[in-house]
């Protein structure tokens, strides 16, 4: 039987035997890239240069002295679990290798600095690390993450964070699965003259695919266009994981969402009035009517035990046509007599009029810099917001209370204080992100108290783990799936404020195009976010990063953006079956049972 010690030295030497073929078949930088995806692959065992040689005023002497380095710190690594220093020394080793990967991004990143230096445009372009430097970084977090399964209660301080190891190790998985799914279908973008040029264009094309799909994190455009699309999925995503918590399956979000859309287009449309009124009135409309055709289900269910899947399935097909049947036609007619309706703005296209200016939400300039002046209004009432809820000493509701009104209190204040004058380019300006944005952060705080804080979030878990316990011990079981569909309902209402309030299609008007499918993808947000409101934003987030990428990878190199709706398909899967991870990081009581073994550990 191998002992721990035996077990680790053959875990490092899996890895270390990985990054060492990585280090030779894949390039460590490309300084040069053409727009379809060819480009000068630089590897300290021989570079690939399609166009005959390195570009101009390019040195690449940096790689070489970069590579012994990283030589020698894999020969330590190696012989680490064998010695006295043993987990401890794969502490030190795994952050070495992280500096590594520093070291070898700003040489290259000054290498190419040099070369364009002094030109009149770059002589270098869509330059990159590549796969042999990322291979670094990724043994480095390897070592790093043996260390601590070794080390005593490793294995059970994973178990306890398993809500974010299984979507990770998820990711992961998923990321290679559509890695071999890019190779298979896309040809090598240049000519290659050997097996290894070839293994090494194949390995350059993922790599330079998923630099384009997370590019969104570098991109000022590219990242608030990513925050863009992730508002609606954060409102969905909470409305299907507030359901999953109760034990309940709202799959009737896009639904719920159109509802949203209708309620917030009548009070924009036809309700006069200041800004400080209809914008919260139509912001409630939108809440109260998603609520209530969720909450319809909800009483069926609890009335007459119909399962909510179904009957929010068969509400998502009425909602659809009463929306069409609204925004279509002026006119119908019914038994010989003409119905006017007034929602259809004149001409062939399905859309309503235009949402008064007092009911549109901000645009993310008009908040930042309203008047192309730097506002401190949104920094100092979260600042002022945050100490209020730390500082007050008292129950939830009070500590809740005071940090509303001291950020209300400080968004005033800070409006008013004279601030830089700032400009946007065009390119950031373009995207329609507004303050639904920060309505899905409260909403993302609403979830964290009411579910985690509130003794109604307290019954609806104990509903959703054991509904007959629960009644046992007092909860209203009826009255509590009414409220949760409501609830649910409410918040995939609150998604349609984005699109017809916020304008975040293109328009500030309801229209058929409405992306009402993004309830269905709030299904995907919810199980990668393992229904917490932290996973449920970043999850979220994430969607909104690859669709954006996405793009990218669809105008430069010819892949589909299908790809990314693959990606999401396997990371639900995977999730679906537990990341394939032992079963103590999915099944409760077994992980109970790890958590008391290494306590026991621990304490001998």
């Amino acid at each position: 039987m191998l002992t721990d010690r035996k077990r680790l030295g053959l875990l490092v030497l899996l890895g270390g035997g990985v990054t060492l073929l990585l280090w030779y078949l894949a390039p460590w930088a490309v300084p040069h890239r053409i727009f379809g995806g060819e480009g000068v692959l630089l590897n300290p065992f021989g570079h690939h240069l399609p166009q005959g040689r390195l570009p101009q005023g390019y040195q690449d002497a940096w790689l070489y002295p970069v590579f012994y380095l990283s030589l020698a710190w894999l020969a330590l690594s190696l012989l680490l679990p064998w010695t006295r220093a043993g987990v401890r020394g794969l502490y030190w080793a795994g952050a070495l290798g992280l500096g590594l990967f520093l070291l070898t991004y700003l040489l290259f990143q000054g290498s190419v600095a040099q070369a364009n230096a002094g030109a009149e445009r770059p002589l270098l372009r869509r330059f990159s690390l590549g796969l042999g430097s990322y291979a670094t970084l990724a043994y480095g977090l390897y070592l790093l993450l043996l260390a601590r399964v070794f080390s005593p209660g490793g294995l059970a301080f994973l178990v306890r964070r398993r809500g974010l190891v299984v979507p990770l190790f998820s990711l992961l998985l998923a990321s290679l699965l559509g890695g071999a799914i890019v190779a298979l279908l896309k040809e090598n973008p240049g000519e290659a003259q050997s097996l290894r040029e070839a293994l090494m264009l194949k390995l350059d094309l993922i790599t330079y695919t998923y630099q384009l799909l997370y590019s969104p994190l570098v991109n000022p455009s590219g990242f608030l266009q990513s925050l863009l699309l992730a508002t609606p999925l954060v409102f969905t995503g909470l409305a299907v994981a507030l359901g999953f918590r109760g034990g309940l399956f709202n799959i009737g979000a896009p639904g719920q969402l159109i509802l949203g859309a209708i309620a917030a287009m009548l009070v924009g449309v036809y309700l006069p009035g200041p800004r400080w009124l209809v914008l919260p009135l139509a912001l409630l409309a939108a809440a109260l009517a998603g609520g209530l055709w969720g909450a319809i289900p909800g009483w069926l269910k609890a009335r007459f035990g119909a399962h909510e899947v179904i009957n929010t399935i068969m509400f998502n097909y009425i909602a659809a046509s009463l929306f069409l049947f609204l925004i279509s036609a002026n006119e119908y007619k019914f038994f010989g007599k003409t119905l006017y309706l007034p929602f259809k703005y004149p001409g062939y296209e399905a859309r309503s009029y235009e949402i008064r200016p007092e009911a549109r939400i901000p645009h993310w300039t008009d908040l930042v810099a309203p008047g192309g002046e730097l506002s401190f209004a949104l920094p100092l009432a979260l600042l002022l917001g945050v100490l209020g809820y730390f500082l007050v000493r008292k129950s939830l509701g009070h500590r809740v209370l005071a940090a509303t009104l001291l950020g209300v209190l400080g968004y005033g204040v800070g409006g008013l204080l004279p601030g830089p004058q700032v400009a946007f380019g065009p390119d950031l300006t373009s995207v329609r992100l507004n303050g639904a944005f920060l309505l899905a952060l409260l909403a993302l705080l609403f979830f964290h108290f009411y579910v985690f804080r509130h003794v109604g979030g307290y019954e609806l878990r104990a509903l959703g783990l054991a509904p007959k316990a629960a009644e046992y011990g007092g909860v209203a079981v009826g009255r509590k799936v009414v409220l949760v569909m409501f609830l649910s309902g409410a918040l995939a209402g609150l998604a349609a404020a984005h699109y017809v309030l916020g304008g975040g299609i293109d328009e500030y008007r309801l229209k058929q195009s409405l992306p009402y499918s993004v309830g269905f993808d709030g299904i995907a947000v919810a199980l990668m976010g393992q229904n917490t409101p932290l996973g449920v934003g970043l999850a979220a987030w994430l969607f909104g990063i690859l669709l954006t990428g996405g793009l990218q990878v669809n105008l430069q190199l010819g892949i589909s953006r299908e790809l990314v709706a693959v990606l999401q398909a396997l990371i639900v899967l995977f999730i679906a079956a537990g990341g394939f991870l032992p079963r103590y990081f999915t099944d409760p009581l077994r992980a109970a049972e790890v958590e008391l073994k290494a306590e026991k550990e621990v304490k001998e």
